[in-house]
């Protein structure tokens, strides 16, 4: 009985700490140039609006760094910016991670997003909805600085202005904390 006991025990514990993400809130303070993650050159992405997506999120981020009075450049910077897209329906989580680089929990982070989004979610109606999830790395350590995400319901049919809007607004959701310091 004492066995099955601390098996269950510790079962909970390791499922409690398997879905911990790493959210560190540094900020933008000393910091003067960022750049987007460098991506695999072998990989594709064939779907034309996902491609375009990924365009609207880049010029995003440029936008938001250059307001804050950071250079984005491509060579050297001081920070590298990699990021995640998350899509959800009822019973499924998809993550889209070409520009997000290695060794920083993606698989984590998408495990916990279908945890939250999916499995544990009270929604009774049918959904689509999509998260971005934004790292700022510390070039010169390759340390994780920052992390966060904004998520929100996926809406069909928009026009393209009406989606580069909605991606400016997670970006700056999600990078607000960053640049509040």
């Amino acid at each position: 009985m004492i066995r099955i006991v601390i098996t269950s025990a510790l079962a909970v514990l390791l499922v409690s700490c398997a879905n911990k993400v790493d959210m560190p809130r540094g900020t933008s303070e000393g910091h003067r140039s960022a750049r987007l993650i460098e991506r695999n050159p072998h990989s594709t992405i064939s779907d034309p609006t996902e491609r375009k997506v990924h365009q609207m999120i880049q010029r995003s981020l440029e936008r938001q760094f250059e307001a804050k009075g950071l250079g984005w450049r491509k060579g050297d910077a001081d920070l590298i910016v990699a990021y995640m897209v998350i899509y959800q329906e009822p019973a499924m989580t998809a993550s889209f991670d070409d520009y997000f680089g290695y060794g920083r929990d993606g698989m984590q982070i998408s495990e916990r997003a279908h945890d939250v989004g999916v499995l544990e979610s009270k929604r009774p109606d049918y959904f689509n909805s999509a998260a971005i999830v934004v790292d700022v790395i510390d070039a010169r350590t390759n340390e994780l600085v920052y992390r966060n995400y904004a998520q929100g319901d996926v809406v069909r049919g928009v026009s393209d202005a009406q989606r580069s809007s909605r991606i400016d607004g997670a970006v700056a959701q999600a990078l607000s904390e960053f640049f509040a310091g």
